[in-house]
């Protein structure tokens, strides 16, 4: 007789069906996939907040070395100052090739030229010594590359109208034009929309920079904003 009740006592004990497990499951299955697709969310705005963060240090850098030596350039016979859209290129101190008969381990510069030039979706840089570039032409070519992702490089050169007397700004530099040097330089980028960054300007003034035309050139069409 006891055996019959504990029998039917366990009998009569209620546990989960096959559609409550089913259930359960596919809760727990939701729970699990709204949790990781808020943490994957997460992870990648902090990811695209970190890569950008890296780019516009690297921005920032860049354009510094190239106000730097935007601010040390000067005039001399045979290397003039000359720009383009997507290029620009002047005179300026370089470091100068190791001489193994010096022996010593400090840094020698030389006076040389540099170019700053847009190739294949890159900023790009290349030096030459005064003894190359003296009296050729500038030649685009192969360089370092600086950044890359950028959809369009626009410089921009800022100078004194004779007409007006006023500055303006135009989109070249031509020693034919000018002999002398710009005023500022306006630097623009444009990147592509993968890296999700917003286009950066930067305008560098040029300490001995005088921006005269030559006297018969005319007046230009884009005035200078003042800062």
């Amino acid at each position: 007789m006891k055996l019959s009740i504990n029998h039917y006592r366990l009998s009569t004990k209620k546990g989960f069906t096959l559609v409550e497990l089913l259930v359960s499951i596919t809760i727990f299955a939701l729970a699990g996939v709204a949790v990781y697709t808020v943490l994957a969310n997460g992870i990648a705005a902090w990811r695209r907040g970190n890569n950008d963060k890296i780019h516009l240090s690297k921005i920032r850098l860049l354009t510094e070395s190239m106000a730097k030596d935007l601010r040390n350039t000067f005039k001399i016979s045979g290397i003039p100052f000359e720009g383009s859209e997507d290029s620009i290129s002047f005179p300026v101190l370089i470091l100068a090739e190791p001489d193994s008969s010096l022996d010593d381990n400090e840094i020698h510069r030389q006076v040389g030229q540099v170019v700053y030039f847009y190739d294949k979706k890159a900023m790009k840089k290349s030096e030459k010594s005064f003894s190359k570039a003296y009296g050729q032409e500038v030649k685009v070519g192969e360089g370092k590359i600086l950044f890359e992702h950028i959809d369009k490089l626009e410089f921009s050169y800022c100078y004194l109208d004779n007409a007006t007397g006023n500055y303006k700004w135009k989109d070249d530099w031509k020693k034919e034009e000018q002999d002398s040097i710009p005023i500022a330089v306006k630097v623009g980028m444009i990147f592509e929309k993968e890296i999700g960054l917003e286009d950066f300007e930067r305008t560098i003034f040029i300490p001995i920079g005088t921006g005269e035309q030559m006297k018969e050139l005319g007046s230009r069409v884009e005035e200078a904003e003042t800062e």
